[in-house]
């Protein structure tokens, strides 16, 4: 579970406790994230207001206002919370495996599997920040900046692992990143998020093919492995 997710059902202690002031703030911080994502994940970013969020989050405006300086901060720091929460999980399922082939499996069961746990997540990451401003556009490009780059690492490992294979290029990275967004977008949109997991074989074609080509790409859709590294 996310740290935002385990914030929306975790309280304080009532009463006197010996938690520290950062550690109130950090979980009220972590409340507040999570009321949002379940706020714009369900209403839309637009008609999301800080009652919203406040009441999920069980805390008053002040404490708000103490944490955020407006509602769409409030947004970005959500955004941004699941994307190192994402990036951070199909890292340690890929980063366990032998070889390149099983760690891009484990990467896509990891990128899959954590959107159809997440449906409110998926929609603020994939449909509602396109709606939140010009400074939201420029967090998503940093975040599609980064999963190119985790792209880009195992085209690496690849090629290491096996010399004969060509260098893939950095628009390469950023177009089969771009690619793998919009299916997922696709299927957040037509309100099929827990369907996510059956885009597995054709995900793992397209990031295979583009690094080792047709023959390594569809011979690993023949030779499923138990999943590992995603629970």
């Amino acid at each position: 579970m996310s740290t935002t997710a385990q914030a929306a059902t975790d309280r304080l202690p009532r009463g006197p406790h010996r938690l520290s002031r950062a550690q109130v703030e950090h979980h009220q911080r972590e409340r507040i994230l999570a009321a949002m994502i379940t706020a714009a994940g369900t209403k839309g970013y637009g008609l999301t207001t800080i009652g919203d969020i406040t009441r999920g989050a069980r805390v008053s405006r002040d404490t708000f206002y103490e944490q955020f300086a407006n509602k769409e901060a409030c947004f970005l720091a959500a955004y941004d919370q699941i994307t190192r929460d994402l990036l951070d999980q199909m890292v340690a399922a890929g980063t366990s495996e032998p070889s390149y082939i099983e760690a891009m499996r484990n990467g896509v069961r990891a990128y899959l599997k954590f959107w159809s746990e997440r449906p409110d997540a998926a929609r603020l990451f994939t449909l509602e920040v396109m709606a939140a401003g010009s400074e939201a556009l420029a967090h998503r490009e940093h975040t599609l900046r980064s999963f190119a780059r985790l792209y880009k690492t195992v085209a690496e490992r690849a090629k290491a692992e096996q010399p004969g294979l060509p260098t893939v290029p950095d628009v390469v990275s950023r177009t089969i990143v771009i690619a793998a967004v919009e299916l997922t977008t696709q299927y957040i949109r037509e309100n099929r998020v827990g369907s996510l997991p059956e885009l597995e074989n054709d995900v793992l074609y397209l990031w295979l093919m583009l690094v080792a080509g047709h023959e390594v790409a569809a011979t690993a859709l023949t030779q499923p492995t138990p999943a590992r590294g995603t629970r």
